[in-house]
């Protein structure tokens, strides 16, 4: 078992809560075999995670979304682990505690303490394994895509900021993005806060309790490869944490931009993506027309097209757009037309990757002098070439021999005659 030692809390930091269990894995193990359907290669088959009772609970002190990543980056290489939003209880064994959220009392009669309690976190985290992957995406080649598609389906609040993003276990195992993303809030936020906040996202809002395990330990595989080779990392943005909006218990109102519809591809286009820029009606946001729209263009006009004429038309277009001016200020919309340049170089990589076509070049004249004859004239001095090379090599077998002759004459004794 992994131990670390306790970091002593300061102000303004928050703590991430590890429970590590006393023997059963924490993540799942995953193993190819073969079936009457799968001969070949097998069938992907999982197994669940351990059911562990007790723990030993520790805490993590993070000041930041960078520092939340390092913690984390630790707790994938141990597969006894997980977190859990809730803190403990003061007083409790730390060495030997159950992940429990109400006293209970045992088969003894005797009182079993609560080891949880609720706690306002900073850091929050995102489990998401309902949305579909379109086509044009490889989440394995280019990652940072995945991660720019997947909080497109957000609120704006989330968009351009730093987040720690993890594949979970089913990633390549079952169909779909299966990913984890952590961001940091500048305001701790209550676990009723982000159920009510994000109700109609497509988050699983289970881990938004204090006591819920939150798996983050990579899976474990036997007698196979893992399919994902890159599980995780840190995809900056231009701020390092989200500002929320006011969510009170009384508010019935839930903020949300227009949801994200990639089916508009199948509608006309880059034009139709075009129009579908903001919050007008029948708009669809700023964010994932604009990345739709890069990439059907660049589907039609290939890798290698100046890609001049459509940055600046979808600039004009997100200037122009109609908007909410409280979800999207003037700043957001700076935001994503800075955002333009490395999103249209990105599609273009990933294109180039899916079509085979690694980069282009533009001509440019040697920097040596070219060379003069005709190809009949090389051929024949390339012939002469491996002439020469070849009696050199019959010349040195020849002299090689001969020594060595020579050599083993001159070893034998000598007789002498009368």
């Amino acid at each position: 078992m992994i131990r670390y030692p306790e970091a002593t809390p300061t102000a303004g930091r928050d703590s991430v809560t590890v429970l590590t269990t006393k023997g059963p894995l924490a993540t799942k193990v995953i193993e190819r075999r073969p079936t009457p359907q799968h001969a070949a290669e097998g069938e992907w088959i999982a197994t669940q995670y351990g059911n562990a009772k007790s723990f030993s609970i520790s805490e993590r002190y993070v000041a930041d979304i960078h520092e939340l990543a390092n913690e984390l980056t630790i707790l994938e290489y141990n597969p006894r682990a997980f977190i859990v939003r809730g803190a403990p209880v003061d007083g409790i064994d730390r060495d030997h505690a159950y992940r429990r959220l109400h006293p209970r009392t045992n088969k003894n009669g005797i009182l079993e303490p609560a080891s949880l309690r609720p706690a306002a976190r900073h850091w929050v985290p995102l489990d998401i394994d309902s949305i579909e992957c379109p086509n044009r995406l490889d989440p394995i080649a280019n990652p940072e895509l995945a991660v720019d598609y997947v909080v497109g389906h957000l609120p704006v609040h989330f968009h351009s900021v730093t987040c720690y993003w993890q594949f979970t276990a089913s990633q390549q195992i079952k169909p779909g993005l299966r990913i984890r993303l952590f961001f940091w809030s500048d305001v701790p936020l209550a676990d009723w806060q982000l159920k009510q906040w994000l109700a109609d996202y497509p988050v699983d809002q289970a881990i938004f309790a204090p006591a819920q395990p939150i798996y983050v330990a990579r899976p474990v595989f036997i007698q196979a490869r893992d399919p994902v080779p890159l599980r995780s990392g840190v995809q900056r943005g231009e701020r390092d944490a989200i500002t929320p909006p006011i969510i009170t218990k009384s508010s019935g109102t839930k903020i949300r931009p227009a949801k994200h519809d990639d089916s508009l591809r199948l509608r006309g286009g880059y034009e139709a993506y075009r129009r579908a820029i903001g919050d007008h009606e029948g708009g669809n946001g700023l964010f994932g027309p604009r990345q739709s729209a890069v990439a059907s263009y660049i589907a039609q006009h290939g890798g290698s097209v100046d890609t001049t004429w459509v940055r600046a038309d979808l600039e004009d277009a997100i200037r122009n757009a109609p908007r909410d001016v409280k979800n999207h200020p003037d700043r957001y919309i700076e935001v994503r037309i800075r955002d333009l340049d490395v999103l249209i170089r990105r599609i273009i990589e990933m294109h180039r990757a899916n079509n085979g076509v690694s980069s282009s070049y533009d001509e440019c004249e040697p920097t040596y002098p070219a060379p003069l004859g005709s190809v009949g004239a090389a051929r024949s001095r390339l012939l002469d070439l491996a002439g020469l090379h070849v009696s050199a090599v019959l010349e040195y077998r020849a002299a090689k021999a001969a020594f060595e002759s020579l050599a083993v004459e001159s070893s034998q004794p000598r007789t002498f005659t009368a």
